[in-house]
């Protein structure tokens, strides 16, 4: 299950622009889409990797 961590999250918004299919920024902060959080996308992984604090799991 893909899950950001919201106390995490910095909102630089490099998730959304890696793998914009699964993720989305509301409010400053990203967001999984609704119905993504199983995804298995190949950029998943990439935009996981990316994160600068690893707020995403």
């Amino acid at each position: 299950m893909v899950k950001v961590n919201q106390d995490e999250c910095i909102g630089c918004g490099s998730c959304a622009a890696m793998c914009g299919e699964v993720f989305e920024m509301k409010d400053g902060k990203a967001f999984v889409k609704k119905g993504q959080e199983n995804s298995k996308a190949d950029c998943t992984k990439e935009a996981i990797d990316i994160c600068p604090v690893d707020a995403i799991s």
